[in-house]
């Protein structure tokens, strides 16, 4: 599979080895879940393009059971972004929001220092969103942070558009693939392991979604739920400010 993968050399960080990639999943917990076929992809697909999952720049999603069972190799969308900074070649970029409901849309607007023009791409809410198959309507993260979600997506694609030859065939990110939603107790005993994990040196300002998301949150069982879902649409590169977010706000919420 590594030689079908068309790939510049320049800028890639040194690949992981076999033995450490297959350390991650059975550490991860993933290794169980996965035959050898999807082990040997997840690990040439990481090596092939430098891939960490100890940083959580790729790692694996399975789902579904018999012929319904699905396996997402999965990369986070600040991937792209940072791949496209090694290139030297990007020069700022810009998104932008608009309309509601399923007139909204998010522009992405990426300079080249190599191209004369911006390169502009728009993502649509109707063609991005994500619904629950059990109940058809949206599922959790997209009903509660819309714009920020389809943000997310139009960063993802645009970055990997206008910078094909270093981030075309890599794997998608988890806004851009279908997901099965998980069991209450599973999901609650999730929340909780997430909210309560080590939190991140790096510290950034929570976009205005999903400081409204969090605000709502009546309990601290629903702040919690929140906390999650951002986590896992955003990665834990904002781990810090919502764990701070919550030791601030938790104890004036009622458990449950």
């Amino acid at each position: 599979m590594t030689n079908e993968i068309v790939q510049s050399a320049a800028n890639i960080p040194a690949a992981l080895s076999k033995e450490k990639l297959l350390e991650f999943l059975k550490i991860s917990g993933v290794a169980q879940k996965l035959n050898d076929e999807e082990k040997i992809q997840f690990v040439e697909i990481a090596q092939a393009y430098g891939l960490n999952p100890f940083k959580r720049e790729i790692y694996c999603n399975t789902y579904g059971e018999g012929q319904y069972r699905q396996t997402s190799i999965i990369t986070g969308y600040e991937v792209y972004i940072k791949r496209a900074e090694r290139t030297g070649k990007l020069n700022g970029w810009t998104v932008d929001v608009d309309g509601e409901g399923d007139d909204m849309k998010a522009t992405i607007t990426i300079y080249r220092k190599d191209w004369d023009k911006p390169f502009k791409y728009v993502a649509f809410l109707p063609e991005c969103i994500q619904y629950s198959k059990k109940t058809g309507k949206p599922n959790a993260i997209w009903a509660k942070m819309p714009r920020f979600m389809l943000r997310k997506v139009a960063i993802a694609q645009g970055f990997r558009l206008c910078f094909s030859d270093e981030l075309g065939g890599m794997p998608y990110t988890a806004d851009e693939l279908p997901q099965e939603e998980k069991s209450e107790n599973k999901a609650k005993a999730a929340k909780a392991e997430t909210v309560e994990a080590a939190v991140v040196e790096e510290i950034y300002e929570l976009p205005a979604d999903v400081l409204q998301a969090l605000s709502q949150a009546q309990t601290r069982a629903q702040l919690k739920a929140t906390i999650y879902d951002v986590i896992h649409a955003l990665g834990d590169a904002y781990k810090a400010t919502l764990n701070d977010y919550y030791r601030k706000h938790a104890g004036a919420l009622p458990e449950a």
